[in-house]
C-alpha cells in the first residue's frame, strides 16, 4: 500500500478503517522485515485483539478482551513515541494507521464492558456483534438542572435510559494550596494588573481564613462577616473602625465577639420590636457582660476594653443567622477573607487605593466569586475525603470514580443490588461538557427524608424485628464494604427496604442497599470506619460470595476498577481480599436460604454450629454494646440510626398531611376568638393607632434621610465606603 508514495496516495486518516482493514494491512506487513521491534508489537497485539472478536460475550472473554485493549493501547503508544519524527513516506504512513487503529479502539469505548452488568446484558452475542458500547449520556436544555445536596454531596438530579438517579461530576482530591494556585490562574490570565495585585496582596489572608474552616473544621464565628462589612463602611482612621478591626484581627477575640452578638440578639428577640435605642444599650452591655463572665479566663481581661469599643457597631450589625451549608460558609469566608486583605492595603498611597477599589470590583463580579467559591469547596471536600478515607491528596485520586468503581466490584460478585449502580456519564448543557459519574435511585426508605409521609412510614419502622432479607444484606454489606474500604457507610448511606405492617403496625426492614461510594478504596490496606466491624466481627456470608470471593484473582480485580483506581490502591484491596479469605475460609459460617432467619440452634453442636452461635451471640451483643468504635454491625448502624431519627422526631412539630387530617387539627384547637371591632393582629385599636403612628415617624425619618443623601451627592463626591457598593456587601446599618 503506497498511499504516501505516489501522487494517488492519500492519507490513511482520511478513510474509514474498519477490521478487516486493519487485519489486510497488517497481513501484507508481517513479513516485512524492516519493520521495528515497536511496529511488530503493534502487530502482534493486533493480532491477540483482533483474535477475541469472533468470540462469545461472557465474563472470561471480557477480562481477555479487555486486557488485551490495555496491551494494544500501550503498543500503539510506545509506537508512535518511538517514531514521531519519522520522515520517509512508509513511515509515515505506518503511523498514520497506527493512529487510525488508536481512534477505532478509543472509539469501541471497551472500558464499559468492565462492568458485569454490561456483560450479562450482551450474552449471545460475539464482541464484533456488540459493537461499539456507549458511555451514559444526558443532554440539559436551558432549565432542567435540579441540584441537591451541598459541596462535595451536590448532585444534579438526571434521568437516563428510563431511570432516574444523580449526575456527580469529577473531582479529584486537591490541598488547599492547589486549589488557591487555580484560583489564582484565572486571576493571572485578567488583563487587570491592578485586580492581579490586589488579589496576590489579599491572598495569603484568604488562605488563612479557609485553612480555619476547612483544615481545624472550626464553625464560622457569629456575624465575623457582618463586621467585616461593617468596618469596611467606616471612616478610615476612625476609632469605632480600629476597635472592630483588632476585634477581627485576634482569633480569640473574634469568638468572643461572636459570643456578645448571639447573647445580645437573644435579649433583642425577646425583647420585641418596640425598644429605644438607650434599651438597645442596656442589652448590649448585659450581653457583654455575660460573654465576658463565660470566657475563658484572662481572655476577657485581654480583650474587654477593645470589644466595649465596638458596642455601637455590635448594635448597629444586622441580626445574623447561623450558617449550616457548607458551600455558603465557604462564600462567606472567601468575602470575609478579600475584606481582611482589603483593610491591610494601605489607603495612603495610590496603589493601595486602587487595590482597594480593585477587591470591591471583584467582590461584585459574579464569575470571579465562583471560581474562588470553587475551589474553596473543592479544597473542602478534599480535606474531608481525605480525613474520612485513606485517599491522599494532590496524587490524582478522582472521587466520582470510586462510586463507578463500587459498582463494578458488586457485579463482579454477583451482589450488584447491595448497593445502587452506577456507571460514568457525560453530561452535556450548551457548549459545556462534564464528566463524571450517574448513580441510579436507591431503593427502599430514605432515614434522612424530609416529606411528613415518608417520615410516618419511617416512624413504624421497629429495628429489633430480625428477617431473613435484612439478615442477609447486613453481612453481605458489611463483606462488600471490608473489600472496599468503604469508610462512609453510616446509616443515611443506607436505604432501607421495608415490609407491610404487621398487626400492631409495625414494620421490619427486609433488605439494605447501600449509596456513596466516593470515599471507598484508598492507600491503606486496613479497613478505618468507625461505621464498620473487624474481621472478628464477620461470621455470615452467602455461600455464592463465599465462592465469588474465593475465585478472585489479581487480574480480574485489575479488569473490574483498573481504568478508575491507581495501581497501588488495587494492591491494596488485593491484600484485603487475601487476609479475608484467609478469615473467611477458617472462621466464617456460610448460608443459604432460610438459614438466613439466624434462628437459635439447639442440641449437640459440631464445629461449625458453635460458629453459628457465636455469631448469634455476636449480632446481639452489638446492638446492647455502648461501644461505639468496633464492633459496629450494619445492624446496630440500622439501630442508632432510628433511634436518632425517632429522637429527631420527638422535637418536631405535629404536621398534618391531608385535608382530613387538617381539620380535624383546627378542631382540636378549637375556634378562633371573635375578633374585636377595630383591632388589628388580636391588639385593641388603641395600641394598633399607636403603633401605625410609630410606623409612619419611622418612614418619615428614612425618607429624609434618603433625600439629605441624594442632596450630598448632588454637592460632592461620597465618601469611601457610601454608595452602590454598601448595597452590594450586605445589610445596611440599622439605629
Amino acid at each position: 500500500m503506497k498511499l504516501f508514495g505516489s501522487a494517488q496516495g492519500k492519507d490513511p486518516r482520511a478513510a474509514q478503517w474498519n477490521l478487516e482493514d486493519f487485519q489486510e494491512y497488517f497481513k501484507n506487513e508481517r513479513g516485512n522485515l524492516g519493520n521495528s521491534k515497536k511496529f511488530q508489537e503493534v502487530i502482534r497485539a493486533f493480532d491477540q485483539f483482533a483474535g477475541l472478536r469472533g468470540q462469545p460475550v461472557n465474563q472470561e472473554t471480557a477480562i481477555k478482551m479487555v486486557k488485551a485493549n490495555e496491551n494494544l493501547k500501550k503498543a500503539c503508544a510506545a509506537y508512535v513515541e518511538s517514531r514521531r519524527g519519522a520522515r520517509t513516506g512508509s513511515g509515515k504512513e505506518r503511523l498514520a494507521v497506527v493512529d487510525c487503529l488508536s481512534m477505532f479502539r478509543e472509539d469501541l469505548n471497551l472500558d464499559q464492558a468492565r462492568d458485569m452488568k454490561v456483560v450479562r446484558s450482551l450474552e449471545g452475542k460475539t464482541w464484533e456483534q456488540a459493537g461499539k458500547f456507549q458511555v451514559a449520556q444526558v443532554v440539559l436544555e436551558g432549565g432542567d438542572r435540579q441540584v441537591v445536596g451541598d459541596a462535595m454531596s451536590q448532585r444534579l438530579m438526571v434521568e437516563h435510559g428510563g431511570k432516574k438517579g444523580f449526575f456527580t461530576e469529577q473531582m479529584e482530591i486537591e490541598s488547599l494550596d492547589t486549589c488557591i494556585n487555580k484560583a489564582m490562574e484565572a486571576v493571572e490570565k485578567s488583563e487587570d494588573s491592578v485586580l492581579r495585585a490586589a488579589v496576590e496582596a489579599a491572598r495569603n489572608t484568604v488562605t488563612k481564613e479557609l485553612e480555619t474552616i476547612i483544615m481545624t473544621e472550626e464553625k464560622p464565628i457569629t456575624g465575623e462577616l457582618e463586621m467585616a462589612e461593617y468596618m469596611d463602611r467606616l471612616e478610615e482612621g476612625s476609632p469605632a473602625r480600629e476597635s472592630v478591626k483588632t476585634a477581627l484581627t485576634a482569633r480569640d477575640a473574634r469568638k468572643l465577639a461572636g459570643d456578645i452578638l448571639e447573647q445580645y440578639q437573644g435579649l433583642l428577640k425577646e425583647a420585641g420590636p418596640d425598644i429605644t435605642r438607650g434599651q438597645k444599650g442596656e442589652l448590649m452591655d448585659k450581653a457583654m457582660e455575660s460573654a465576658f463572665s463565660k470566657a475563658p479566663k484572662g481572655r476577657a481581661q485581654q480583650y474587654g476594653e477593645t470589644l466595649r469599643g465596638c458596642k455601637e457597631a455590635f448594635m448597629d450589625i444586622s441580626p445574623v443567622e447561623m450558617v449550616h451549608s457548607s458551600s455558603v460558609q465557604m462564600y462567606r469566608t472567601i468575602k470575609l477573607g478579600f475584606l481582611m486583605g482589603k483593610a491591610q492595603m494601605d489607603p495612603s498611597t495610590q496603589a493601595g487605593r486602587e487595590q482597594r477599589q480593585a477587591i470591591d470590583r471583584a467582590l461584585e463580579d459574579r464569575n470571579f466569586m465562583e471560581t474562588w467559591q470553587a475551589a474553596a469547596n473543592q479544597a473542602n471536600a478534599s480535606e474531608k475525603s481525605r480525613s474520612v478515607g485513606t485517599i491522599a491528596v494532590d496524587r490524582g485520586n478522582e472521587v466520582s470514580s470510586r462510586n463507578v468503581a463500587s459498582s463494578r466490584i458488586a457485579e463482579l460478585l454477583g451482589i450488584g443490588g447491595i448497593i445502587a449502580h452506577s456507571e460514568k456519564m457525560v453530561v452535556k448543557s450548551g457548549d459545556k461538557v462534564i464528566t463524571g459519574c450517574f448513580m441510579e435511585f436507591a431503593q427502599g426508605m430514605d432515614i434522612s427524608a424530609k416529606g411528613e409521609r415518608k417520615k410516618r412510614v419511617l416512624d413504624t419502622v421497629d429495628t429489633g424485628i430480625r428477617t431473613p432479607g435484612f439478615n442477609k444484606d447486613m453481612a453481605t454489606m458489611e463483606v462488600f464494604d471490608y473489600l472496599c474500604a468503604q469508610n462512609d457507610r453510616h446509616e443515611r448511606n443506607m436505604f432501607y427496604k421495608l415490609g407491610e405492617p404487621d398487626a400492631q403496625g409495625k414494620r421490619a426492614i427486609i433488605g439494605l442497599q447501600g449509596i456513596d461510594g466516593d470515599l471507598s478504596f484508598g492507600d491503606s490496606e486496613e479497613l478505618k470506619s468507625r461505621y464498620q466491624g473487624g474481621l472478628s466481627d464477620m461470621t455470615f456470608i452467602p455461600d455464592d460470595l463465599a465462592k465469588k470471593i474465593n475465585a478472585l484473582d489479581e487480574d480480574t480485580l485489575r479488569y473490574a476498577i483498573g481504568d478508575l483506581i491507581p495501581e497501588n490502591q488495587i494492591q491494596a484491596m488485593m491484600k484485603r481480599v487475601e487476609t479475608f479469605k484467609e478469615h473467611m475460609n477458617k472462621n466464617m459460617v456460610t448460608l443459604s436460604g432460610k438459614e438466613w432467619e439466624l434462628k437459635p440452634l439447639e442440641g449437640q453442636l459440631d464445629p461449625r454450629g458453635k460458629a453459628y452461635m457465636k455469631g448469634l451471640a455476636n449480632l446481639d451483643y452489638a446492638l446492647r454494646s455502648k461501644n461505639t468504635f468496633g464492633k459496629n454491625h450494619k445492624n446496630r448502624v440500622a439501630q442508632d440510626g432510628f433511634k436518632a431519627f425517632r429522637n429527631r422526631r420527638e422535637e418536631e412539630p405535629e404536621t398534618a398531611i391531608n385535608f382530613k387530617e387538617t381539620m380535624a387539627q383546627k378542631k382540636k384547637d378549637g375556634p378562633k376568638p371573635p375578633r374585636q371591632p377595630g383591632a388589628v393582629l388580636g391588639k385593641k385599636s388603641e395600641e394598633a393607632v399607636e403603633r401605625a403612628k410609630l410606623l409612619r415617624e419611622e418612614y418619615r425619618r428614612k425618607m429624609e434621610a434618603q433625600k439629605g443623601k441624594q442632596t450630598s451627592a448632588k454637592q460632592g463626591p461620597a465618601k469611601e465606603g457610601d454608595g452602590p457598593e454598601r448595597k452590594a456587601l450586605g445589610a445596611g446599618i440599622r439605629r
